[in-house]
C-alpha cells in the first residue's frame, strides 16, 4: 500500500524555507487544491468528523417526505454506508422499496482506506425498514456483469419490478499518474466506470419492458475538471458522464431518463482519509495536516463556505431526478458543488 500511495504527490513548490509565512500559505493552497471526491464509504483512519446525518432515519434537514416515491422500486449500488446509505434511505422516506447492493469486501489492495462489510449493509437494511418500506441485500460486485445481471435479475423477481437505478458504487486511489502501477489504475476504472455501464445495462432490460424508468449515475466534480493526483479517478468519473449522455439519447424512446450528479468533496472516507490528504500536500508539509487547517482550506475552496457537503446532499438530489417531478430531465450532469461548479466553463 504504501508502495502505491507515494507520499508528497503534488507538484514540487520550492519558494520559502519549511516553516515559513509563504510555506504556511502554499500547504493551505495544497489542501485547498482538493475539489472532492463523489462517493464511497469506510471508518476513517484519523479524528472522524461529526457523525453525518445519513447515518440517522431521519436526518433533520430532510424534507417532509411528499411520497414521491411511493409504490416504487430502487435499486442503489454501494449501498451499504456513504452515500449509498443515504440513498436508499432516502428513497425510502419517499416510499420506494429498497435493493441495496454492495459488495461488503475489500474491492482493491490500492485502496487506502477499509472495506464496507455486511453488518454495514444490515445497518442501511435497519434504516430503510424504520421508513416502513422493504429491504432486499444483495452482495454482489458490480464489476461482474454476469453476476451483475443475475443479481439484479433476482432482485426484480423478488420484488416485482425495478423503477429507479442508482449506480452509486465507486472507489479512490490517490497517486499521481507517473507512478501509478496496474492495479491502481485498472481497479479504479473497473469499478467506478465499468461498474456504471454494467449495472445500466443490467437495469437496461427490465425498465425497457416497463416502458419507463430512471437511471442515476453518481459521477463527480471531478468528471467536470482535472486534479493532479488521481487521474484514473477523474477518467472514470468524467466516463460516467459521457455514458449518461449517450445512454440518454438511447433510451429516451422507452421512457427512461438517465442522469448524472456530480458533488463536490463528500463526508465520507473517500474523501476524509489520510491517503487523499498526503498525496495533495506541497513537499515539505508536515505529514499530519491539523484537521482545523484541512476544513478552514477546504472552506475558502467553495463559495458557500462549507468544507464539504454531507451525503444527503447528494440524495435529495437523487430523489428529485427519481421522482415525476424529473419527467423531462435526461442527459444531464447535476452539480453539488457548493458553488465550486461556478469555476469551470459551462
Amino acid at each position: 500500500m504504501a508502495d502505491e500511495l507515494q507520499p508528497r504527490t503534488a507538484p514540487d513548490i520550492s519558494a520559502g524555507e519549511p516553516g515559513s509565512p509563504s510555506r504556511r500559505a502554499l500547504v493551505l493552497s495544497g489542501v485547498a487544491a482538493l475539489t472532492g471526491a463523489a462517493s464511497g464509504c469506510a471508518a476513517l483512519t484519523h479524528p472522524a468528523p461529526p457523525m453525518s446525518a445519513a447515518e440517522q432515519a431521519v436526518p433533520p434537514t430532510s424534507p417532509a417526505p411528499r411520497g414521491r416515491l411511493e409504490g416504487r422500486v430502487a435499486l442503489v449500488t454501494g449501498a451499504a454506508r456513504g452515500i449509498g446509505r443515504s440513498i436508499a434511505v432516502a428513497c425510502a422516506r419517499e416510499g420506494a422499496d429498497v435493493v441495496g447492493l454492495d459488495i461488503c469486501a475489500l474491492v482493491s489492495q490500492a485502496v487506502p482506506y477499509p472495506a464496507a462489510t455486511r453488518d454495514d449493509l444490515s445497518h442501511t437494511q435497519a434504516l430503510v425498514e424504520q421508513q416502513g418500506r422493504r429491504f432486499l441485500p444483495v452482495v454482489a460486485d458490480v464489476r461482474d456483469a454476469a453476476a451483475l445481471r443475475k443479481a439484479v435479475d433476482d432482485a426484480v423477481g423478488a420484488m416485482g419490478r425495478l423503477d429507479v437505478l442508482v449506480a452509486n458504487a465507486g472507489i479512490q486511489v490517490p497517486v499521481k499518474l507517473a507512478v501509478m502501477d496496474d492495479r491502481a489504475w485498472q481497479d479504479v476504472i473497473d469499478v467506478n466506470l465499468t461498474g456504471v455501464g454494467n449495472a445500466l445495462r443490467a437495469a437496461m432490460p427490465h425498465m425497457v419492458r416497463q416502458q419507463g424508468g430512471r437511471m442515476i449515475a453518481i459521477a463527480s466534480v471531478e468528471g467536470r475538471r482535472g486534479t493532479s493526483f488521481a487521474a484514473q479517478y477523474n477518467a472514470s468519473k468524467w466516463g460516467v458522464i459521457g455514458l449518461v449522455k449517450s445512454a440518454a439519447l438511447e433510451l429516451g424512446e422507452h421512457g427512461i431518463t438517465v442522469n448524472a450528479v456530480c458533488p463536490t468533496a463528500v463526508d465520507t472516507p473517500l474523501f476524509r482519509n489520510q491517503a487523499v490528504e498526503t498525496a495533495i500536500m506541497p513537499p515539505g508539509a508536515p505529514h499530519a495536516v491539523p484537521e482545523r487547517l484541512i476544513v478552514a482550506a477546504s472552506e475558502k475552496l467553495h463559495p458557500l463556505r462549507v468544507p464539504w457537503i454531507e451525503p444527503e446532499d447528494v440524495a435529495a438530489v437523487v430523489v428529485f431526478l427519481a421522482s415525476p417531478e424529473a419527467r423531462y430531465v435526461s442527459g444531464a450532469a447535476f452539480d453539488v458543488t457548493a458553488g465550486l461548479g461556478a469555476q469551470y466553463t459551462a
